[in-house]
């Protein structure tokens, strides 16, 4: 299979700790470690729920390549003995949205060596929602690669830098998300759960997958 992984992750949050306050109409600073808290906890949900990752960070996602088995053949091209994940027609999805750039493709042998699979072979697709990468006309793959952990995509994914650039509805929902976690903070009986309408203010950014790829389970969903 493959995993995720965050290289070097966001330098800030989408919201304040004084935008949620005035949300919350907090005068005290006597909750703000919790509040904080609650920030980093609704930033996760909105990037579980919608498939999204918020403010800009460097990741990585590795992919398997294993032995060739003839069953699966019409599901998978042939890497010098191994079955590897780009599809029938050589594309390969990434496990993360919006990308700006695929930085680099690394891939390793059985001894543990690093190499970097050049970008003549392969052209990245950052502007559809599933970002994608497919091998050009004349491009070749690597060889002699090990099993697990064959292929590691390095890249940058994020609305960017500054909270401006995150969608206003994506940062309202966090704020309600926020109030309802503050307002049921503590012991509770019975069944709680998230306001609908935050599944309203969210829905339109979600990333809808539609194949059975391996990677569809990668980004959770939140609500």
């Amino acid at each position: 299979m493959a995993g995720l992984e965050v290289v070097t992750g966001p330098t800030q949050e989408p919201i304040t700790i004084t935008n949620i306050k005035e949300h919350l109409r907090l005068d005290e600073d006597v909750d703000d470690l919790q509040v904080n808290a609650y920030i980093i906890a609704a930033r996760e949900w909105a990037e579980n729920y919608t498939g999204r990752f918020l403010m800009q960070r460097t990741m990585r996602q590795w992919y398997d390549a294993s032995p060739v088995d003839s069953s699966a053949l019409i599901d998978g091209t042939l890497l010098q003995g191994h079955q590897n994940y780009f599809t029938s027609n050589q594309t390969l999805e990434v496990a993360a949205s919006p990308i700006s750039s695929i930085d680099s493709i690394k891939y390793y042998d059985d001894a543990g060596t690093e190499y970097t699979w050049a970008a003549s072979n392969y052209y990245a697709d950052t502007i559809s929602d599933i970002a994608r990468i497919t091998l050009k006309d004349g491009g070749s793959f690597p060889t002699d690669v090990r099993k697990l952990n064959a292929f590691a995509v390095n890249f940058t994914v994020g609305y960017g830098t500054n909270i401006a650039d995150v969608p206003q509805a994506i940062k309202v929902a966090m704020m309600q998300y926020i109030t309802f976690l503050y307002e049921h903070r503590g012991d509770y009986e019975g069944a709680i759960q998230a306001p609908v309408v935050l599944r309203s203010l969210l829905n339109p950014y979600k990333v809808m997958r539609f194949s059975a790829s391996p990677y569809s389970q990668l980004v959770r969903s939140g609500i």
